[in-house]
Parts: structure tokens; C-alpha cells; sequence
């Protein structure tokens, strides 16, 4: 069995990079960033991914497609640090860009450390389909996201910003026994101490929540 973690190390290099978050810093130990951070982190991401193509063999990306840069996008940014306190990956069938199937993201950093499942920011035209099905027939939405497995990883449920009217007035019936359709997000997620993450079987543990949300993932992609 192949023990899939992160190691202490992982944290202490990222606040040493707090601590020194500079060009020069960083050129200089950039060996350690890459055995420390970077590749432990690496081969985190494609354990997932090949956990989650088991689920879902329409996942067909790779590291890259999936990870997040460390390095900062500084040009409209009044923080002109140059790299990021953290590593994360959004697992889905279109990687981090996805807008319209269910996803699995992580992040890890000594500041926070979370998952989250779901769909963070789906496009117009998926956002309509969304509300459109659940307009028709919303039970089975709302079964989705209440089902009793969503709260056993992540108890306070599915959260998301909503808008306050809808441009359609059937919709806005539908929203007084059904809010949920005013969302404009639908994701979950559940903070952890460094120490939770710790664990020989971390890409499990990560697979584990998207699992939780099965129900919603199976309702979102009948809508493809």
C-alpha cells in the first residue's frame, strides 16, 4: 500500500516563504520548495485524479490541468508579494476552469487548510439549466442537497451567494418554498487544522468529501 501524505515539512517551508517572500529568497531555495512543497504536493493531486477518474472516468486531466500556481498574479494587486502561502488543485472533467460539472477542490497552507465540493462558479448557461430543472421538478434538488452523507463532512451544508430576484416570476414562486434556485454558487466546504491534514491517508480523506456529495454530483451531470 502506498502511503499518499503530506509531510511537516510541507508547512514549514511555506511559512519560511511567508517569512521571505521575495524573488531572491525564493531563487535560492528553490530546490527545497520543489522537494518539500512542490512534489509531495504533485504526487498528492494525481492520487486524487486517479481516484477520482475510478468515479468518474470522464476526468481526464492531469496535474497541470488541476493545479493552481504558486506564483501570484501581481499586476492589479495592491499586495505585490510574489508567491502564494498555500497549494491547491480543483479536480473536475475541465480541471481548475471548470464552470459546469461537479468538482473536488483543495487547498492546504499553514494560514488555512480546506475541501470543497461542488460547483463554485458555473457559467450562464449552466446556472439557467440549473434553475430551469429545479423550476420543473425541485425535489429532487433538494434531496440532493440535504441528503444525510452531504453533513456528516460538511455540516453546515451547501452554501453559496444568491441573487435577490430572478428574472423569470415562476422562478421567484418557486424560490419562496425552494431558495436554493436563487443561488448562484452551490459548493460545500469544511476547514482544517494542519494537523488533520497530517495523515497517511490524505487523498482518501479528500476523496472521501466529494464522495459525500454524490447525490448533487449525479443530479448536476444528468444536466449534460
Amino acid at each position: 500500500m502506498i502511503v499518499m501524505k503530506l509531510e511537516p515539512q510541507f508547512y514549514q517551508f511555506l511559512k519560511q516563504v511567508a517569512a521571505n517572500n521575495n524573488r531572491e529568497w525564493f531563487k535560492a531555495h528553490k530546490n527545497e520548495f520543489d522537494k518539500m512543497v512542490f512534489e509531495p504536493f504533485k504526487r498528492l493531486t494525481e492520487a486524487v485524479i486517479a481516484k477520482m477518474q475510478q468515479i468518474d472516468p470522464q476526468i481526464q486531466i492531469d496535474f497541470k490541468q488541476a493545479a493552481f500556481r504558486f506564483y501570484r498574479d501581481t499586476r492589479f494587486s495592491a499586495d505585490k508579494t510574489p508567491y502564494k502561502l498555500w497549494m491547491g488543485a480543483a479536480v473536475s472533467r475541465d480541471g481548475r476552469k471548470n464552470t459546469r460539472y461537479p468538482e473536488l477542490y483543495f487547498q492546504f497552507g499553514p494560514g488555512e487548510n480546506f475541501i470543497a465540493a461542488g460547483l463554485y462558479r458555473p457559467d450562464k448557461d449552466t446556472l439557467y439549466k440549473i434553475r430551469k430543472t429545479i423550476a420543473q421538478n425541485p425535489q429532487p434538488f433538494k434531496e440532493s442537497m440535504t441528503d444525510s452523507d452531504v453533513y456528516k463532512y460538511f455540516p453546515e451544508g451547501f452554501q453559496g451567494e444568491r441573487n435577490k430576484r430572478l428574472p423569470h416570476k415562476a422562478w421567484m414562486q418557486v424560490a419562496q418554498n425552494y431558495p436554493c434556485i436563487l443561488n448562484k454558487q452551490f459548493f460545500v466546504v469544511k476547514y482544517y487544522r494542519p494537523e488533520d491534514i497530517l495523515r497517511p491517508d490524505l487523498d482518501e480523506f479528500i476523496i472521501a468529501h466529494y464522495r459525500a456529495v454524490k447525490k448533487f454530483n449525479n443530479w448536476l451531470l444528468e444536466l449534460h
